[in-house]
């Protein structure tokens, strides 16, 4: 037995130090550097005239919290998350209501073509969407202006515009997730339900809100909180499309132009990530704990 046990630790050795090397000691070298003074100039080589590298305790946290643009990046990223879930909620359970129906003829070859945002890199889906989004030669702002629009909208320099943008594309880029799990959740809906409701006399509507939706509920609000941390994650999308335009309405991109920027400071950009962290994990336990996810795991 003892031999057997000695074997097995042997084999998840390697594993276990890649989990250290690339998982863990990134996050607790980086929560270290947060408690720092660690910029260009002290780091990681200490030049002859900066500041020399230091502890400074809870200095980075507080600029960080006291930095309008940080305020700003924080506001304007919930207002993202609030914009974008409900946008891909909706677009993802209207799809897959409609290609779920018996009445919808060649939904296999339906559902192939809908997850082609998953199979095309994101770099070119982004570059693409920016092109149809450019306000002099993209294909959207022609179609408006040829159906008689006269003030077309600026969608890659004006915020406004910029972020409606960002939401049509976070939709495109994420319903054949939210397609997949709630395409998923409506097989397991009984059809006897359904033909008990029909003969009862419910319409669609009742059908849907009083028996589908109820079953289907906790696969929604599973996907939504998934997509939700996503949202509030988003950096590849608007620094693709306009890094500056989107540097103070984004808390990651914020945290990445304070470590990359004009004036490197990576003790506030690890401050940056660490907030972003917690805010999350508490976004996540709470969202978990309301929707009771966790009773159907335990289940």
């Amino acid at each position: 037995m003892k031999k057997i046990t000695t074997i097995a630790l042997f084999l998840i050795l390697p594993g276990m130090a890649a989990f250290l090397l690339f998982n863990l000691w990134p996050i607790i070298y980086s929560i270290y550097l947060a408690f720092t003074n660690a910029q260009l100039g002290n780091f990681p080589i200490q030049a002859p005239d900066a500041e020399p590298f230091k502890f400074v305790g809870l200095e980075n946290f507080r600029w960080i919290l006291s930095d309008e643009k940080f305020r700003s990046a924080f506001m304007w990223t919930w207002i993202f998350v609030a914009t974008s879930v409900t946008l891909k909620v909706l677009v993802g359970t209207f799809l897959s209501l409609l290609y779920n129906s018996k009445y919808v003829k060649g939904k296999m070859v339906y559902r192939s073509l809908l997850i082609i945002p998953w199979a095309l890199p994101l770099l070119f889906s982004v570059t693409v969407w920016r092109f149809m989004f450019d306000p002099v030669f993209g294909p959207i702002n022609q179609i408006l202006k040829s159906i008689g629009v006269s003030t077309l909208p600026n969608w890659t320099n004006d915020p406004f515009w910029g972020l409606v943008a960002l939401n049509i594309i976070e939709v495109w880029l994420a319903y054949p997730f939210m397609i997949t799990v709630i395409t998923a959740a409506l097989q397991s809906v009984p059809d006897t339900l359904v033909e008990a409701a029909i003969i009862d006399g419910a319409n669609y509507w009742q059908r849907l809100r009083h028996v589908v939706l109820p079953i289907v509920g906790k696969p929604i609000a599973f996907a939504t909180i998934l997509t939700s941390a996503a949202s509030f994650q988003y950096f590849m999308v608007p620094y693709i499309y306009n890094a500056g335009l989107f540097e103070d309405k984004f808390i990651l991109l914020y945290g990445f132009r304070k470590a990359f920027g004009a004036s490197p400071h990576y003790g506030r950009a690890a401050a940056v990530m660490i907030i972003a962290t917690l805010v999350l994990a508490v976004y996540m336990y709470v969202n978990v704990r309301i929707t009771k996810l966790q009773e159907g795991a335990k289940g």
